[in-house]
């Protein structure tokens, strides 16, 4: 077997050589993060921890050649609103127990420049490769406190998610999908920023960043339907994926979901039509209430079919 060749970028030199550490040794005491990542004692900072997200699968080695078959597929959309498949940003684009190159990356960049515009953030401090081979994985590095938790208030919390989102959108021209976690003074980091893309009036139209807001709170949408049902939750299946939407129409409902869903998301989002027009899909935009509404959102500075 090929030796494994660690490299880390943007971290300090003692995380460095903790992360090379895991990666080359494969201690035991670790903490499991899901199926892909792990938390080890910060070797620099006390309370904290060292997170590591692309660490193996299920806290043993990188399959090296194994494909994760998880979704969901990214999309983007041209100045026209045709959807294309963005195949490096897709969560499918990565060996079983690593992260891509796009997330790594993304996520770095992401958490410094929401930072910077004064959002609160789990800060991501580096990222960095494995290499076996030919054959390349990905990580992505980020410091925990040790009494952070989930945040609990999940109906509130998929509105206030929303409505960063939109927010992000508007004012930065940044759109993607993340999450929450809470520290105990109750505030709310951002988390799993790698899906986050960087839009731009040069390549993008009114149309195709209204595509990609809904693309992404479509995401938020699914989420809340899967995660928010449960013991003792009695609404509806559309009422609870319609709880996001809150944030562009704070009557929005579950009807309202299943009209984004028929007239924009299975024909212009999770596809391209055959015989696309755009013409068609402007007047679906404006004939869907939740569509419209951020339609009339997008910056001036993006062009306008009509």
């Amino acid at each position: 077997m090929s030796e494994l060749l660690v490299e880390v970028q943007h971290a300090s030199p003692k995380v460095a050589q903790r992360v090379r550490k895991w990666f080359t040794d494969n201690p035991k005491l670790v903490v499991l993060d899901g199926s892909r990542s792990i938390r080890v004692s910060h070797p620099e900072k006390h309370g904290k921890v060292l997170k590591i997200k692309g660490a193996g699968f299920m806290g043993g080695a990188v399959r090296f050649g194994v494909q994760h078959r998880t979704g969901p597929v990214a999309q983007t959309f041209d100045f026209d609103g045709r959807r294309m498949e963005d195949v490096a940003s897709g969560h499918d684009n990565a060996y079983l127990g690593a992260a891509s190159f796009q997330q790594a990356a993304v996520e770095y960049a992401t958490t410094q420049k929401l930072a910077s515009l004064g959002y609160s953030v789990v800060p991501c401090i580096g990222y960095g490769r494995v290499q076996q081979g030919s054959r390349v994985s990905w990580f992505s590095l980020f410091e925990y406190e040790l009494d952070w938790i989930n945040v609990d208030e999940y109906l509130e919390a998929n509105i206030e998610n929303a409505r960063m989102l939109l927010e992000l959108a508007i004012k930065h021209n940044l759109v993607g999908y993340f999450w929450f976690i809470k520290s105990q003074q109750n505030q709310w980091l951002l988390k799993d920023l790698h899906p986050f893309r960087e839009l731009s009036p040069l390549n993008m139209s009114q149309i195709s960043w209204t595509l990609q807001v809904i693309s992404a709170l479509d995401t938020r949408c699914w989420a809340c339907r899967h995660f928010g049902a449960g013991p003792g939750m009695s609404m509806d299946p559309d009422e609870l994926a319609s709880i996001p939407l809150k944030a562009v129409l704070a009557d929005a409902s579950a009807q309202d979901y299943r009209d984004l869903k028929a007239n924009i998301v299975r024909p212009y989002i999770k596809k391209c039509p055959q015989n696309f027009s755009t013409s068609r899909l402007f007047e679906s935009l404006c004939n869907t209430r939740i569509a419209r509404a951020i339609l009339d959102l997008c910056p001036d500075t993006y062009a306008r079919w009509n």
